[in-house]
């Protein structure tokens, strides 16, 4: 009898997934290096949200849309896939244009409160993206699909990716909370000792939790090394949250996020092997262009390019002043509140359907989503019936 062929550890190879996938081991080195270099770090920051912000927002959209294998699928779960998507997106523009007397609160309030639900149910997103990256290496390893190790991986992914990291910054005042109503409501200075306190402790809970991680995992039968550097980095920015500076851990944290999107919508898209179908134009269109992995970053990061600087100096508005000539016009669009309003409600709408998407594409439990999801993400090698994540 043949021997068995050893299970891969990896996605694609070492070398892809240390760029892509496992960037929080390597990334918090130049960011360290940077860290008092403010300018170095605004330079940054620009070029990675113009090349990985909107390209990881709209990854499952066009995983969904775009890549044939999911045509059946998006028809067979339109409530999922469609309808949710749509419900969001009408709510979130009600909710700006509102009239007062049906919604009495002025603007900023509605901004506030748009951006605190971004604030909190996005440090859930993260955290789930850890678990379902932590759930890939799992499967790749041949681990067991159930047992204490996989319960605590979520326990981990939320206790340290969500809630560590938040609370640092919601304690540093990071630009992602400023507008939120949590940056109002953080304890004055009669709970600063309080606080002290628990920013030491934080981090000393982050090291505990990793270490409870990695012990698991290292008396595995099946230990998977993609898995052990992956909770490293997980735990080194739950660490650095407390540490870095806020734009520097904003790089951090938003980066590692956006590159695994933007890798995974690639990596799937890539893989399908559905044939162009003569009755679509639309995904016989998609799946002459999902050739190979770049054309669909090049083409996430055209879109970008073209969509950025609304989406992102409506925002941040005081931005405008101080933004390059090029961008001037944007602000001259934007002082008319109407189209202002317009564009942060559209923001915060297509980041509301990100995060539904991300978990319609990803809802490794559903066995429909899992049987085209699975041959996407492993080369045509079909998720267990089993529920995997």
């Amino acid at each position: 009898m043949a021997n068995k062929k050893p299970a891969s550890f990896w996605l694609r190879t070492p070398v892809w997934d240390g760029f892509w996938i496992l960037s929080g081991v390597w990334l918090p080195i130049p960011l360290i290096a940077l860290s008092s270099a403010d300018q170095v770090l605004q330079v940054v920051l620009i070029c990675s949200v113009f090349l990985l912000w909107l390209p990881h927002r709209f990854a499952t959209v066009y995983n969904a849309f775009c890549t044939p294998a999911y045509r059946e699928l998006v028809f067979l779960k339109k409530k999922r896939f469609l309808a949710l998507p749509a419900l969001i997106f009408a709510s979130t523009f009600l909710f700006v244009f509102a009239p007062r007397t049906v919604l009495p609160l002025d603007s900023v309030t509605r901004i506030q409160v748009l951006a605190t639900v971004f604030f909190l149910y996005n440090s859930y997103h993260f955290a789930m993206q850890h678990y379902g990256v932590l759930s890939i290496y799992r499967i790749r390893a041949g681990q067991p699909h159930s047992g204490w190790l996989k319960r605590y991986e979520r326990i981990y992914c939320v206790s340290v990716g969500m809630v560590m990291v938040a609370f640092a910054q919601i304690c540093h005042g990071a630009e992602v909370v400023q507008d939120s109503i949590l940056y109002e409501i953080v304890p004055g200075k009669s709970l600063q000792p309080a606080l002290g306190v628990l920013r030491v402790l934080m981090p000393i809970l982050v090291v505990g939790f990793t270490l409870v991680m990695l012990l698991g995992e290292l008396k595995s039968k099946r230990r998977s090394p993609s898995k052990v550097i992956y909770v490293l980095g997980v735990g080194f920015q739950g660490v650095l949250a407390y540490f870095l500076s806020p734009l520097s851990f904003l790089i951090l944290w938003g980066v590692q996020h956006w590159l695994v999107s933007v890798a995974l919508a690639g990596h799937m898209a890539e893989n399908d092997p559905s044939e162009s179908p003569a009755h679509s134009r639309w995904y016989g269109f998609w799946n002459r262009f999902n050739r190979g992995f770049w054309p669909t970053v090049f083409g996430l990061c055209v879109l970008t390019v073209i969509l950025a600087p609304f989406f992102e100096y409506t925002l941040h508005y005081e931005k405008i002043k101080t933004a390059p000539r090029f961008l001037s016009w944007v602000g001259d669009l934007v002082e008319n509140s109407l189209v202002f309003n317009f564009f942060i409600a559209l923001n915060f709408a297509s980041v509301y359907v990100h995060f539904a998407m991300d978990r319609a594409v990803f809802r490794f439990s559903d066995p429909e989503i899992r049987r085209v999801t699975g041959p996407l993400l492993f080369a045509k090698k079909i998720l267990p019936n089993s529920s995997s994540t």
